[in-house]
């Protein structure tokens, strides 16, 4: 160092040296160094970076580059300014990076830190099953992608810009490890061309990182070659050195993100006591405009004991429907596999080729239907168009019966099992078009029998008689679907029971002996009465549509949802849904809404939750005192009316009879507003059982609730289950929140909770 630069030049004080004009010269050119070998060095772990993803994102690498880049410039300021500062300009970039990394710009400004490592959580999981360079549609995988790259960027800024100075070489290196890994962790997954070139590049920008401010310009020559020498040794003995597998083992490290619970459905109709998945877990989520029934298999064939899928294609090719009508109800699906394994292309209604289905997709065994050709697991994502008509009633009753014929013969068609006029072989009989007049066919059996007498002599004679007298007295086959439903209705005697009896003939014993069961009873014997009047219909199988996601805009979809029901052919529309089960069902939760606007005629009344008017004389009298400058005699005479009418309150709701379930539906919607979290129009008991789901008590409040409103249910909610919802509801409000609670959801006795005596005679 020249003496000039070894002067020290003090303040007018004496006390304290200041830099001279050469040191700060040449330590703003060595920090121009610094910062511009860090570019370069992050500028290449980008590029690298960019070959995980296709298309690449470019801006929004460009856009973390700058910001890094930004935070290394920035450290000499950043360390001169007070703590607080400092820490607030990290914080920015930080959720500058997950904004560029493309979490919603909404979710970052509001810090809805539970979403974003919800999503978060999803794009990791998906990770394992990942090709890279990765080009489909999962928005999460490639968030998550981004983020891997932000936090290697971001944290050697961070390191370069906050280290302290103390720590000399340790800083770059920090910095320097991170920016390494930017730009080999992608050539593990992604094998670079000219890989030991790209390994030279890297070491030289390595080397000048790590050296290049240190180097006084006279020896700049002699590093340069000396560096050339090393970089062209480590050339020719990579190949040596590389043994074609990464040392670390990354897919093994990805697959701990994986989803520790994965659902697998067989959607073949067994009747017996429910087998599926039932623990809550999410397994998909679909972005649609409009709400529906998401579809995995048409169950197009009666084996003569239930319902499955046809061997091969059902029928000839069906009439297209009305374009007016697929312009109306066709619209776009994204679906996200989440914590499910299936083959089958969740779509809805009858969908068109989907796009993006990792291994293709190949038609089903039924038209509008698609099978994967790998199993889809977590994070997979594809588009598909699917037309689902869901024409009002008016419209049905005017669509007609002219069904072409043979296009829908076989779903008018059944199996039966062998008898004796069948002589070793299951029969097969078709029905005759909805009031045709004509004769039952049999298509399989023995010879010279009528596809009557083979009907009257199975067991399904008793069912073909239900059909044939509900049909005589309707006028359309809309009016038939309507009193099948109606029959099957819980006002008949049916009711939904998960643990179904196992029968030889489980439907025909459904109807008429035990008049319980779940989706599959219900639709199946719904689809069985149908064809036996002759209209198409067919058991899909699938899931409902779960629950609405606002901050996503999609709908959250979990192994409840997985139900089955019917679809009945109309001509115009084609395929039309109909769900026999009833509203207390699981599945079916979502579709029972809350009645937030008005009470029924007999549950409770008007009056019981009109707001209570205080008389005109009591408000006189206190603007009166007020006015007067009431001493404290009026005060404590006030705080003692109020008191006494509080407990009477109290004492009144303590002591009423018991509630009915529409009574607790509209005290819980009260308790909700009271607290702070009124629910919206729409919004249901199933959608609120799941907001509360990390508190099974809470939960279990609702879900009692919803079965004795909608189920005729018999049991209340326990005092734990009130105490436990309580505490949801004032939890994160401090004290005057739970005060909120205790007043929005006051105890009840345990008599008039726990049980009840009688059925409500409200309802």
């Amino acid at each position: 160092m020249s003496v000039t630069a070894q002067v020290a030049v003090f303040d007018e004080r004496g006390d304290r040296p200041e830099r001279s004009l050469t040191q700060d010269a040449v330590s703003l050119e060595r920090h121009s160094v610094r910062l511009a070998t860090f570019a370069a060095l992050a500028l290449y772990g980008v590029v690298r970076w960019a070959t995980l993803l296709t298309p690449a994102p470019g801006w929004r690498l460009v856009g973390l580059f700058l910001l890094a880049v930004a935070l290394a410039g920035a450290g000499p300021w950043l360390r001169m300014a007070n703590r607080p500062a400092a820490i607030l300009a990290a914080v920015l970039a930080v959720l500058a990076a997950f904004a560029i990394c493309g979490v919603p710009l909404a979710w970052v400004v509001h810090l809805r830190i539970a979403l974003t490592a919800r999503g978060i959580g999803h794009g990791l999981g998906a990770l394992p099953g990942v090709l890279v360079p990765y080009n489909g549609i999962n928005g999460w995988v490639r968030v998550v992608t981004m983020l891997g790259g932000a936090v290697l960027l971001l944290d050697a800024g961070l390191v370069l810009a906050f280290a302290p100075r103390a720590l000399g070489d340790l800083r770059r290196v920090g910095a320097a490890l991170t920016l390494t890994a930017l730009a080999v962790v992608p050539c593990t997954l992604v094998r670079p061309q000219l890989p030991y070139l790209q390994g030279f590049v890297l070491f030289a920008l390595l080397a000048a990182f790590m050296w290049g401010e240190r180097i006084p310009r006279q020896a700049l020559g002699a590093a340069l070659t000396l560096a050339v020498i090393a970089g062209a040794a480590g050339a020719f003995a990579a190949p040596s050195l590389d043994q074609h597998h990464p040392w670390l083992n990354y897919r093994a490290w990805a697959n701990t993100f994986a989803p520790a619970h994965v659902d697998v459905f067989n959607w073949t109709q067994s009747y017996g006591p429910l087998k599926w998945p039932r623990a809550g877990h999410e397994v998909l989520d679909v972005r649609a405009r409009q709400p529906d029934y998401w579809k995995a298999e048409d169950l197009d064939v009666f084996n003569g004991f239930g319902w499955s899928e046809a061997p091969g294609t059902v029928g000839a090719q069906l009439p297209k429907p009305d374009r007016s009508a697929v312009a109306q109800w066709t619209q776009q699906l994204t679906v996200t596999i989440q914590g499910m394994r299936s083959t089958d292309v969740i779509a809805a209604g009858e969908a068109s080729q989907p796009a993006a289905v990792p291994g293709g997709a190949e038609p089903g065994l039924s038209a509008g239907t698609w099978t994967a050709g790998r199993a889809l697991g977590p994070g997979v994502s594809y588009r598909v168009s699917a037309y689902s008509p869901h024409p009002t009633a008016t419209q049905l009753v005017h669509a007609g019966n002219r069904y072409p014929d043979p296009a829908l013969a076989d779903y008018r068609s059944i199996q039966l099992p062998r008898t004796a006029l069948s002589i070793g072989v299951a029969p097969e009989v078709r029905f005759a078009p909805f009031h045709s007049g004509l004769p039952i066919q049999s298509v399989i059996g023995a010879y010279g029998a009528t596809g009557s007498a083979v009907v009257q002599n199975s067991p399904y004679a008793g069912a073909f008689a239900l059909a044939s007298g509900l049909a005589r007295r309707a006028t359309t086959p809309f009016a038939f679907v309507t009193s099948v439903q109606r029959y099957l209705s819980v006002s008949n005697g049916f009711r939904y029971d998960q643990n179904a009896p196992v029968r030889r003939y489980p439907l025909e014993s459904f109807l008429f002996a035990d008049k319980l069961g779940y989706c599959q009873q219900f639709s199946g014997a719904m689809a069985l009465l149908l064809r036996m009047a002759g209209i198409p219909a067919r058991v899909a199988s699938g899931f409902t549509s779960g629950a609405y996601d606002k901050a996503t805009h999609q709908w959250v979809v979990s192994d409840l949802d997985a139900h089955a029901w019917v679809e009945a052919w109309f001509p115009h529309y084609g395929w039309v849904r109909f769900d026999p089960t009833p509203a207390s069902a699981p599945a079916r939760g979502d579709q029972a809404a809350i009645p937030l606007q008005r009470t029924l005629p007999g549950e409770g009344g008007a009056a019981s939750h009109a707001p209570r008017e205080i008389p005109a004389t009591h408000t006189q009298g206190l603007s009166v005192a007020h006015r007067a400058g009431a001493g404290i005699e009026v005060v404590l005479i006030v705080l003692a009316v109020v008191l006494v009418l509080a407990i009477a309150t109290v004492l009144r709701m303590l002591m009423r009879s018991e509630p009915t379930g529409s009574q607790l539906v509209a005290e819980l919607e009260r308790a909700l507003a009271r607290c702070g979290r009124p629910v919206t129009e729409g919004v249901t008991l199933a959608a609120l059982e799941r907001r509360y789901r990390s508190s099974p008590a809470a939960a279990g409040y609702i879900r009692t609730i919803r079965l004795a409103r909608f189920g005729g249910g018999r049991e209340l909610p326990s005092s734990a289950q009130r105490r436990a919802l309580r505490h949801q509801l004032g939890f994160g409000l401090g004290a005057i929140g739970r005060l909120r609670a205790v007043w929005a959801l006051p105890p009840r006795p345990a008599s008039s909770i726990r049980r009840r005596r009688g059925p409500y005679t409200s309802e």
